[in-house]
């Protein structure tokens, strides 16, 4: 009898942890998908900006100015969703001006995000990406294709994002980007971009100015 009561006991003291775990189980995933997706936010960004492509024909290699602007809106769920569109032009002189209409489908987590417009890794406080079509203005700003890294910065900065990006620049270059609280939830933006043409030598750049609200 003895040994049937300890036997007992022991069992008791074995199944009860894996007991309290599947009882609890329900708030432990709860709380592990709250903390691992961020808080559902929409973000609207305006951005306008210009700079100096190099292309080349038949006569050699000539620079071009341009101007562009763009609008991102889009939608943070708080589960791993992410719904947007982005609306940008460019006009380059006698080559023309130019529009275009891109969709913002993403799965998003805290710390992963993958979609239409590239692939992060890490949280907004530190993090690595490639991204295109996503950041007003297009092309002065971050570039229409890039890849780089982002985060916090102390006041009075908010972020930061350094990189290098292409198109419709000849040859990839380097670009920052620092962001600046203005409001609460509100936050001004300032691109700078410095490359040079490999063939010729001269100069590619592109600077711009942006703002991004938040609203919830």
């Amino acid at each position: 009898m003895t040994s049937k009561k300890l036997f007992r006991d022991q069992k008791r003291r074995n199944t009860t942890p894996l007991f309290v775990f599947l009882l609890l189980s329900p708030y432990i995933v709860g709380f592990s998908n709250q903390d691992s997706t961020s808080t559902s936010y929409t973000e609207t960004s305006f951005g306008a900006g210009g700079g100096q492509y190099v292309y080349h024909d038949c006569s050699g290699a000539h620079t071009q100015h341009f101007a562009d602007l763009g609008i991102y809106t889009g939608r943070k769920y708080e589960g791993p969703y992410r719904l947007g569109i982005s609306v940008g032009g460019w006009s380059a002189g006698e080559r023309g001006t130019l529009f275009f209409l891109f969709p913002d489908l993403a799965f998003d987590w805290k710390y992963f995000s993958i979609g239409t417009t590239g692939v992060r890794l890490g949280s907004r406080s530190g993090y690595l990406e490639g991204k295109w079509l996503d950041s007003p203005p297009f092309l002065s700003g971050k570039g229409a294709f890039r890849a780089g890294i982002g985060g916090d910065l102390p006041s009075p900065f908010s972020r930061y994002w350094i990189g290098t990006n292409v198109f419709l620049y000849n040859t990839p270059g380097i670009s920052l980007q620092l962001e600046f609280p203005i409001q609460e939830e509100q936050f001004l933006y300032l691109n700078g971009r410095l490359g040079r043409d490999k063939q010729s030598g001269l100069e590619e750049y592109g600077v711009s100015i942006g703002i991004r609200v938040f609203s919830h």
